[in-house]
């Protein structure tokens, strides 16, 4: 017997209130929705406790979610001083929970919140199920160095599909390692390229013990540039203040 889809269950890791650490919206205050889950293991990963389901993973329906996201809006009411209040939806990866995503996102959207889809860029199928309810959509380049495979086809289908809803922003970002090369970088701002040069692309340096070479941030940057209009240069600011 099927569930009624108010009573669907998916699995989450934690919702809290803080700050954005990274990109475009650093410093703005947001709701995090942190799913448990993820399709893939990258090197690099900071949330690597929430890419499985574990013990502290705790199962929640749309209504449960949406109450909690009530309350932590409740709490830091004051915080949102302009704009609608921005609920960002991470992970692990969220869009492994489209077909629950694709219930709870529009009653967010009426009760006023915009909605943030913080994503790994594999899953583009995924994305056309719940791209009409995104408000702003990061997604992550996931270069071959670091996720030990090659998603260049799904990034550049994923990116078409986002960048096609005129009502969302999309911006993609990428974490520069010691690993990460040149002609990576070149390939992520080529495939910007294809779909808009006006697509921001960040790049997100490692502040550990895989922090690149300063040289090697000034020729990427360099070479995105000669390929798109839009690049940006941005350390993770969650890590340096070791906040959520």
């Amino acid at each position: 017997m099927t569930l009624p889809l108010h009573k669907v269950r998916a699995p989450f890791y934690e919702l809290f209130f803080s700050f954005q650490g990274e990109a475009l919206y650093t410093g703005l205050p947001q709701i995090f929705v942190r799913f448990s889950g993820c399709n893939l293991k990258c090197n690099y990963c900071d949330t690597i406790y929430s890419t499985i389901i574990s013990k502290k993973s705790k199962y929640l329906t749309v209504d449960e979610v949406i109450n909690k996201i009530d309350l932590l809006y409740k709490e830091n009411k004051k915080k949102f001083v302009f704009g609608k209040p921005s609920v960002v939806f991470t992970g692990g990866e969220p869009l492994m929970y489209a077909d629950f995503l694709e219930v709870l996102l529009p009653k967010l959207k009426r009760k006023g919140f915009s909605i943030y889809l913080e994503t790994n860029g594999t899953l583009p199928k995924k994305l056309k199920q719940v791209i009409e309810f995104c408000d702003t959509i990061s997604m992550d380049f996931k270069l071959p160095s670091e996720s030990n495979k090659f998603f260049w086809k799904e990034h550049k289908t994923f990116l078409k599909i986002a960048q096609n809803k005129a009502s969302c922003q999309a911006f993609t970002k990428c974490v520069i390692t010691k690993n990460t090369t040149i002609s990576e970088i070149k390939k992520s701002a080529n495939i910007i390229k294809d779909i808009s040069k006006e697509i921001p692309f960040v790049l997100q340096p490692s502040i550990d013990k895989n922090k690149p070479k300063i040289q090697n941030l000034y020729k990427f940057y360099t070479e995105v540039q000669k390929i798109t209009n839009n690049v940006h240069l941005m350390v993770q600011m969650h890590k340096i203040f070791k906040i959520r």
